[in-house]
């Protein structure tokens, strides 16, 4: 097959993935935005869910020997065990998400939805508590009547709130360590929160609360390497790293730190990643927003152990380099950014921390003569739009996080 039919059926498959793409989003913004009624009941609510969608309600929460029930037998049974939820949130949700739920029940049963991602309203939607849809032209968040009185109720029982508060501790800390070391392992994760919570964990219940934060934060994952932040591919290389600086303990950051970095979204932007953004938007007239991104991107790039050029070729296809001096103060302000970024593979430090221990580590300035594709700019990419690494996720969730 030639090199222009092999780019005309790539083109091809593309445009039909994003059409896909397009239409179920479509369907799902209908499914998530329909018109509703204020007040409603818990059986008006679920009413007004496909079978499909009450299953997937029912395995959520856990309903046993109920998959051949028709849907009128199927929402009475999930009428009772709904309530019941409602009783178990505090041994499983944040402040966040318990704080929207009871901001919702003190205005009346309903508030104006907040920014949320579709995956956060799916996560709400499908335990039939919290139900989404637009009335008189806003979209919002509410609760069935009925569920009103016992959700205050637990607004103010002290020991719901204490396991909300310890819920959150151990959320933000996890995220916040995963986030400067990259991938641990139980037994190392579990070790370190003990020492910042200065209690013993148990890990059953410490892994059903995580399990349940990763499907609405979408910060963290698990697998048989360990827990790992989202944006790591290779969780084994990160812990291979870690074992080849066995004599280098964790960088001891402090709790406060940790838990400042477990916040959704956190960017550590230190005085040189400041003044990598400060260059951008002087030298390349880029926005403050879009001088942001591309620096957090070489920031990953530098997480996943590129070295300089790598950085340098892919600000290359972004920017225009008009002379050797132009390219140079680039370099200058990349590699200062490059040994200044904690590292997952330095157990958090960044290079110049490590510099007197592994002076191997401190990024060399390169030499001047890259390939920087004649200043050529790449496309831009859609939030929404399929990633280009290949990962199939959206780039939102991939490499544009």
């Amino acid at each position: 097959m030639s090199g222009k039919k092999l780019d005309k059926e790539m083109k091809s498959v593309f445009s039909r993935l994003e059409r896909v793409q397009r239409e179920q989003e479509e369907k799902q913004y209908n499914r998530h935005w329909s018109e509703i009624k204020v007040p409603f009941t818990l059986y008006e609510g679920l009413s007004k869910y496909t079978k499909y969608e009450l299953d997937a309600i029912r395995k959520n929460l856990k309903v046993k020997n109920a998959s051949s029930l028709k849907k009128k037998e199927l929402i009475a049974v999930l009428e009772e065990r709904v309530q019941l939820y409602l009783k178990q949130i505090p041994l499983l949700w944040d402040s966040e998400r318990f704080k929207l739920l009871t901001n919702i029940a003190s205005n009346g049963g309903y508030v104006v939805a907040p920014k949320l991602e579709a995956d956060q309203v799916e996560y709400f939607r499908a335990y039939g508590l919290i139900y989404t849809g637009t009335l008189e032209g806003e979209k919002i968040l509410a609760v069935p009547d009925e569920l009103i009185k016992p959700i205050l109720s637990l607004k103010n029982d002290l020991k719901v709130r204490a396991a909300i508060s310890r819920n959150t501790e151990w959320i933000k800390l996890t995220q916040g360590l995963l986030y400067y070391y990259g991938t641990l392992s139980s037994r190392q994760l579990i070790s370190l929160l003990e020492k910042y919570t200065k209690d013993t964990f148990n890990f059953a219940e410490y892994i059903e609360i995580i399990a349940d934060a990763i499907s609405y934060h979408e910060e963290v994952y698990i697998d048989e390497e360990g827990f790992s932040n989202i944006r790591v591919f290779d969780p084994k290389r990160v812990k291979q790293e870690h074992e080849m600086r066995g004599n280098v303990p964790f960088y001891p950051f402090t709790k406060q730190q940790v838990l400042t970095a477990g916040e959704p979204g956190f960017v550590d932007r230190n005085k040189s990643y400041k003044q990598l953004v400060n260059f951008f938007t002087k030298h390349f007239g880029m926005g403050k927003e879009e001088a942001d991104g591309t620096v957090e991107e070489c920031v990953y790039a530098t997480r996943i152990g590129h070295g300089p050029n790598d950085v340098l070729t892919y600000l290359s296809n972004l920017l225009e380099f008009d002379s050797k001096e132009t390219v140079q103060a680039v370099m200058d302000k990349v590699v200062y950014l490059m040994n200044n970024t904690r590292e997952w593979f330095l157990k958090g430090y960044t290079s110049t921390e490590l510099s007197t221990r592994e002076k191997k580590h401190l990024q060399p300035l390169p030499s001047s003569e890259f390939n920087h594709n004649d200043g050529k700019k790449v496309v831009k990419i859609g939030r929404n739009e399929l990633c280009p690494c290949g990962s199939g996720k959206k780039y939102k969730k991939c490499c544009g996080r």
